[in-house]
């Protein structure tokens, strides 16, 4: 862009100057937007002069991220809609999904935290691990938040997401605005998923418990038959031996009949034998 603002005067002006600054490592960033400030100002537009002094200057890790989004826009197109493929998945507790997907997110966010490093080298500002560190947490973030997905696509973000999990700071003028109501929406998402992830995983565990049950069961059956085979064996056997033993008695007193008859005969023989 011109040192004069030629065209400044179409829709939108401030977009386009916002468009400018945060293409701009952080080092060109505030002497830019001052002079274009000014410039505003000279053509007699204090309002956009005052919205354009207005705009923050971004962290190094942020510029990363606004680098990205001008260089890299089909890589984080694809970033967002592997991240929707993620909260569906985690609406419908498709556990399956949910972690094929997980081993995709790595890998997609690997390559995207390599490519902007790549871009910072490229353009004269290496990222540090602290500022390495911040763009992988806010691209871990926007797989889940939605809202500050297209932030980062709008390439305006003037902070990374902290490691507390809340969203970038408000840009201080510049039209993608950042408000607590998408960290509040934020948190909720991630406390979403928790929730979700421990449901699947009590699903699991219900499934293997009831599996168990149903194996433990089927050995119950099986046990219960075979006890009352045995209880029906021992009843006939207890039957048997009861009338093995009466028989028993009956030929015992049978037995003793005829050894009494048999002494009987004894003694009549030898009476009429004259014995005594």
């Amino acid at each position: 862009m011109s040192s004069t603002l030629v065209g400044i005067v179409e829709p939108a002006p401030i977009d386009r100057i916002a468009d400018e600054l945060y293409a701009l490592p952080p080092v060109r960033f505030t002497a830019t937007r001052d002079a274009r400030a000014r410039e505003a100002a000279a053509l007699g537009d204090r309002a956009l002069a005052e919205r354009v002094a207005a705009l923050r200057k971004p962290t190094r890790a942020a510029w990363a991220l606004n680098l990205l989004a001008r260089e890299a826009a089909d890589d984080l197109a694809e970033a967002a809609e592997l991240g929707g493929l993620l909260r569906a998945a985690q609406e419908e507790l498709r556990g399956g999904a949910l972690r094929e997907l997980g081993e995709r997110r790595r890998v997609v966010l690997g390559e995207l935290v390599r490519r902007a490093e790549e871009l910072a080298v490229a353009a004269g500002h290496p990222l540090g691990p602290d500022a390495v560190q911040q763009v992988r947490t806010t691209l871990t973030s926007a797989l889940v938040d939605a809202v500050l997905a297209a932030r980062i696509r709008a390439g305006r973000l003037v902070r990374p997401v902290e490691r507390s999990g809340f969203g970038p700071e408000p840009t201080g003028g510049a039209p993608v605005r950042d408000d607590l109501a998408p960290r509040r929406e934020q948190r909720r998402e991630r406390s979403l998923m928790r929730a979700r992830e421990d449901v699947v995983a009590a699903q699991d565990g219900l499934r293997h418990a009831e599996s168990a049950v149903t194996e433990a069961e089927g050995v119950l059956a099986e046990r219960q038959e075979r006890a009352a085979e045995l209880r029906a064996e021992l009843r006939r056997a207890q039957r048997d031996e009861h009338e093995a033993a009466t028989r028993a008695e009956r030929a015992r007193r049978r037995a003793e009949m005829a050894r009494n008859k048999l002494e009987r005969a004894r003694e009549r023989l030898s009476e009429l034998r004259g014995d005594a």
